[in-house]
């Protein structure tokens, strides 16, 4: 009986041995995981703060001038370009020349659109406002 007592206990020594062993394993095991993604997110804050500087360099207003002289040949604005707009005529109305040249054959319905229309209210095909 008491060869019982002492093997249960001796085997309940190792396995609670044994469970603090996998707990330290696991541990160690999360904690160097923790320690690699850590360093990749350094890497990355890095390669953004690298690209943020290239980006302010590259961004710089007098060289996107010099580039755009060099490669855009674009003009100076001229007095003459610039137009006020009552300067601008309206649009006219639009009108159907497909669907009149069709009404015009003889093979389309006859239809109300701003150019035939007398009192300005369009109709439907039916007849109805």
């Amino acid at each position: 009986m008491i060869k019982l007592l002492h093997v249960i206990a001796i085997g309940a020594l190792v396995s609670s041995a044994l469970y603090a062993y996998t707990i330290k394993y696991e541990t160690t095991l999360e904690a160097e995981q923790l320690q690699k993604l850590r360093a990749k997110a350094q890497r990355e804050r890095d390669a953004i703060a690298v690209l943020k500087a290239e980006w302010q360099f590259l961004n710089r207003p007098n060289r996107l001038q010099a580039l755009s002289d060099r490669h855009l040949d674009l003009q100076p604005l001229a007095i003459s370009q610039i137009v006020r707009l009552s300067d601008i005529p309206n649009r006219g109305p639009k009108v159907d020349s497909i669907g009149r040249k069709l009404e015009d054959l003889g093979l389309g319905l006859p239809t109300e659109t701003p150019r035939n229309s007398r009192n300005g209210s369009a109709t439907t095909p039916g007849g109805r406002p």
